[in-house]
């Protein structure tokens, strides 16, 4: 692995680490400075509201910089929230230093998977940017693990000192080892109409955004309640379920790896097919029939299946996005990745609430997936008919 994108992808996956983590370490975080957990779980929504919602716009404003200068720049920023947020005397500058950690968050992850994709061979791009990627998914295998341990160890601020001290030493390694010159390329199909002043997308771009919202939320409508779905409804033991959240992290290190492959050969069929999957081992888990060790195989499935839909979707959105900037597609796609997340628990939680089972959460997970298939079908069918004539996909 080239060592460019070998820093990218550690510093990727200090902001996975960063993202997750906090869910390991609320509790110490509510004790020590005096709030509940209902409120310091606003850590969590405060994070995800400031990626969905200032990631657009930090990368358009962002456009025109060099790489070399932006990537080493708002890996400082990110930095810099977690030191706000290790060295926080309360609640409120604790807010503070995520909002500023996530402020960076979306623009970092596209551009690096942008700029990785832009270093690859041209039949290697999705699987390059996976390389990015895969560090979201080693935060998940390793990063989250070892920062709640920290924590649990040493006290949750220490959990921010070692994401700012390992995010230093990556954006070190950046600067050192720093990405070929890149020539900006203006974000035109982005920019505000002065007619009618909104922002006007692809119509392929939206589609594909909302087959990514639709297809995360129905993996997270399960995923996020997974200890009481494999405690309560599979019958597992509270010991096994550590095991099967780290297979679930292993399987999507290999789906991972495996959706970037399958962009690269066939990007027509590739989002249907992991999506697809998705769907299915999400029934499974959903049946009444389904026993302890077929469960056991559809979590790992989900797992495999759902982070091989990361870059295959990726290919797909910078495909849509045709002549515009890809940063700013990567930057959108994103965004839909966190709101189908929030979208997955906040539905998960709702069906719950109202006494519904375990297994009905896996049924609509399974159903939103679905959705997400029959939305992306029409622009694989479409793109895979251009193809054949041979015409320019526009």
């Amino acid at each position: 692995m080239p060592l460019p994108v070998l820093a990218m992808m550690l510093c990727t996956f200090c902001i996975g680490t960063a993202e997750s983590v906090i869910a390991g370490i609320l509790p110490d975080i509510a004790q020590d400075v005096h709030v509940s957990l209902a409120a310091v779980g606003m850590l969590i929504s405060a994070y995800a509201v400031a990626v969905v919602i200032t990631g657009p716009f930090v990368t358009a404003a962002t456009s025109g910089l060099c790489r070399r200068v932006l990537l080493p720049g708002m890996m400082g920023v990110f930095v810099l929230g977690n030191v706000v947020a290790a060295l926080a005397p309360g609640f409120a500058w604790l807010i503070t230093g995520r909002v500023v950690s996530a402020v960076v968050h979306s623009t970092l992850i596209a551009a690096f998977v942008a700029t990785a994709r832009d270093m690859a061979p041209a039949d290697r791009k999705a699987v390059w940017g996976a390389k990015i990627t895969l560090g979201i998914g080693l935060s998940s295998v390793a990063g989250v693990p070892v920062g709640t341990l920290i924590g649990d160890t040493f006290g949750w601020r220490a959990t921010f000192w070692a994401l700012a001290a390992l995010s230093l030493a990556a954006t070190a390694l950046l600067v050192r080892c720093p990405p070929p010159q890149d020539r900006p390329t203006p974000n035109r199909r982005y920019e505000m109409s002065p007619g009618r002043r909104r922002l006007v997308l692809p119509l392929p771009l939206v589609l594909t955004a909302l087959t990514i919202t639709l297809g995360t939320a129905g993996a997270f409508t399960l995923y996020t309640y997974a200890s009481p779905y494999l405690t309560r409804a599979a019958g597992f033991p509270s010991q096994a379920v550590t095991v099967l959240l780290f297979l679930y992290g292993a399987g999507g290190l290999a789906g991972n790896a495996l959706g970037g492959r399958a962009a690269d050969r066939s990007p027509q069929a590739a989002v249907p097919v992991t999506v697809g999957t998705v769907t299915a081992a999400l029934l499974l888990l959903a049946l009444p029939t389904t026993t302890r060790w077929t469960a056991a195989v559809a979590f790992c499935l989900l797992g495999t299946a759902y982070f091989a839909t990361i870059p295959a979707l990726n290919t797909r959105i910078v495909t849509a996005a045709g002549p515009s900037s890809p940063t700013m597609a990567l930057t959108i796609n994103n965004s839909a990745f966190c709101i189908g997340i929030a979208l997955g628990s906040w539905l998960g939680g709702l069906l719950l609430v109202h006494g519904h089972t375990l297994r009905s959460v896996a049924a609509a997970g399974a159903a939103l997936a679905a959705i997400a298939v029959l939305v992306a079908l029409p622009t694989s069918i479409r793109r895979r008919h251009r193809l054949a004539t041979a015409q320019p996909i526009p």
